[in-house]
């Protein structure tokens, strides 16, 4: 996989704190070791999904688990940033590295953990590629203890925003925290796109001739995907729900 091949640990956007609130909420993001500035983007928007829930910073004790880990750098940097936290799982379809059995292989629409388990779900740019988007809030609820948080961060069209929050609402979950960060992930993904440009350069000749295709897979400035977001024909959003 070139994802191991390249030490890829995070598979979206990124985002750049712009404004002066974001930049002093999420500072734990330049002070932290845990990963290279390299990759500090994708922290950032992991560490963004985070905030929007009400109880941030203060995660001691909860059981945190996210719904499409992919490579486990969110698990990761949980793990690392709050280790005050009592459980931290993540779940994926394809199970790459279970990092010491905090992944295990499961489906965002049919979560294969009890009810009422958690007290934090996180899901970052992953529901999209859901096929059936109402099951997953539909799990998550079930998933949540009551009063829960789910935090989540995604692309939509921009006429399907309401769509899904009506899909949230739907499941029994209040919206408690809403904003639109497109500007913020278009700055991420300026940075992000840089490194993974120069890590294509990189890569074998028959990988290269695919290069344009792969561009847009990571929305490189340039790219009919990056414009659908320049042009807010796409947006990227983030939420946080309470579960009442």
């Amino acid at each position: 996989m070139l994802a191991e091949k390249f030490s890829i640990v995070f598979m979206n956007f990124g985002f750049l704190p712009l404004n002066d609130e974001d930049k002093e909420k999420l500072q734990i993001v330049e002070k932290s070791s845990v990963f290279s500035s390299e990759v500090r983007a994708h922290v950032y928007l992991y560490e963004k999904c985070l905030s929007m829930c009400p109880l941030y910073p203060a995660m001691d004790g909860l059981k945190l688990l996210e719904v499409g880990c992919g490579q486990g750098g969110g698990i990761k940097w949980f793990s690392s940033a709050y280790p005050n936290l009592k459980k931290v799982q993540g779940i994926d379809r394809v199970v790459a590295n279970s990092m010491d059995g905090k992944i295990v292989p499961g489906d965002a629409t049919d979560i294969p953990l009890p009810d009422a388990s958690f007290d934090l779900i996180v899901n970052v740019e992953s529901s999209h590629l859901y096929n059936d988007k109402q099951k997953f809030f539909d799990e998550s609820a079930r998933v949540l203890l009551k009063g829960g948080h789910l935090c989540w961060v995604d692309v939509r069209f921009k006429d399907l925003v309401d769509e899904t929050l009506e899909q949230a609402r739907s499941a029994g979950l209040k919206r408690v925290a809403f904003a639109d960060i497109t500007a913020e992930a278009l700055a991420g993904v300026a940075e992000t796109s840089r490194r993974y440009d120069a890590l294509l350069e990189k890569a074998p000749w028959f990988v290269r001739l695919f290069r344009n295709s792969i561009r847009t897979t990571y929305c490189a400035p340039g790219t009919a995907t990056y414009e659908n977001y320049a042009t807010r024909r796409k947006v990227y959003v983030a939420a946080c729900w309470q579960k009442v």
